[in-house]
């Protein structure tokens, strides 16, 4: 995995564990809602910008943004959390 995939994958993750969509991430955030599903995707180039209102949203470290073993978690989440469902 690169750093791309890795911090997506662990937006992903705690975006998860704070039980919030990737639509409610983009709210809250600021950011478009495509510009989220990219990241989760690995697909952006973060700026420093970005990297630190992902970390502030999620009230992280910044090395758990950079956590492989949870990135490698959060490739067993599914895509999106539906919450109608609940």
């Amino acid at each position: 995995m690169n750093a791309q995939e890795i911090i997506g994958l662990n937006t992903k993750w705690y975006r998860y564990q704070n039980n919030i969509s990737q639509e409610q991430f983009a709210v809250k955030t600021g950011l478009k809602l495509s510009y989220v599903s990219r990241i989760e995707c690995g697909r952006i180039n973060l700026t420093c910008n970005t990297i630190d209102l992902i970390v502030k949203t999620f009230k992280i470290k910044y090395e758990n943004l950079f956590n492989e073993k949870t990135a490698l978690k959060a490739k067993k989440l599914p895509p999106k959390i539906n919450l109608y469902t609940r």
